[in-house]
């Protein structure tokens, strides 16, 4: 997993904008590092931080869907399951 997932991860959940203030400059920073040749390994510790209320995050989590969308694995379904999720629902229906 790349340096930078693998910091997002670390976060432990999903980006919100309730998020501190650092917490979202530090996210932003490494959003910034992501590249478009992820793999089903960081695509599924991405989807992950996307939270189910479909909450944006000032922005950052249309860069994580952005991310996700030109990786050669995607999509991955499985991730895509609950209909409850507001951000699986925008990742099926694009």
């Amino acid at each position: 997993m790349t340096p930078a997932v693998a910091s997002l991860q670390a976060l432990g959940h999903p980006l919100t904008d309730d998020l501190p203030h650092k917490q979202v400059q530090a996210a932003k920073a490494l959003l910034a590092d992501l590249t478009e040749r992820t793999g089903a390994e960081e695509i599924k510790a991405l989807v992950a931080l996307l939270p189910a209320n479909g909450d944006t995050c000032f922005g950052l989590n249309w860069t994580l869907l952005h991310t996700a969308e030109p990786a050669p694995d995607w999509p991955i379904w499985s991730l895509l399951d609950d209909p409850e999720h507001d951000w699986a629902a925008i990742l099926r229906q694009r």
